[in-house]
């Protein structure tokens, strides 16, 4: 088999760092939640909730632990206070916290996607969508085994 070497423009060169330099940030994100396992896992055993669905509501609700609420609230779940969006010690805080407010809704029957989300969010069919994509996605493999 021969070496074929291939020539780039400046400009192409400049969009395949740029791109790559994407892939690599959104990959080190998504780690952020992934890393996080052994605290949702945890935490769902704890309160007899689904880690998936768990995960899944985190990475929607924190574009994947880059929003401003995880950020700097370590708030990756959108958990809404009386004065807006809670603040947690740290990102294992918060998901206690989700794993109890489901547990919450779990005792009132409410266990499905589209049942959390008319008490979770006010747009519920994005809503929905997104978490269920998301679901897929986690059991699917898409950001690492289980």
């Amino acid at each position: 088999m021969a070496l074929r070497i291939v020539y780039l423009s400046a400009s192409m060169r400049s969009i395949l760092i740029i791109l790559t330099g994407i892939m690599m940030v959104f990959s080190a994100v998504a780690d952020t939640v992934t890393d996080l396992r052994p605290a949702i896992q945890e935490a769902a055993a704890k309160h007899g909730v689904d880690p998936v669905l768990m995960e899944a509501i985190i990475r929607h609700e924190s574009a994947n632990a880059t929003s401003s609420a995880a950020r700097r609230k370590n708030n990756l779940a959108g958990i809404m206070g009386k004065r807006g969006q809670r603040k947690y010690e740290s990102k294992e805080a918060c998901v206690q916290d989700l794993a109890q407010l489901l547990a919450k809704y779990h005792a009132k029957g409410r266990r499905t996607v589209p049942q959390i989300a008319r008490v979770y969010c006010k747009s519920t069919s994005s809503w929905i969508r997104h978490v269920n994509g998301y679901m897929t996605r986690i059991r699917n493999g898409e950001f690492g085994a289980l």
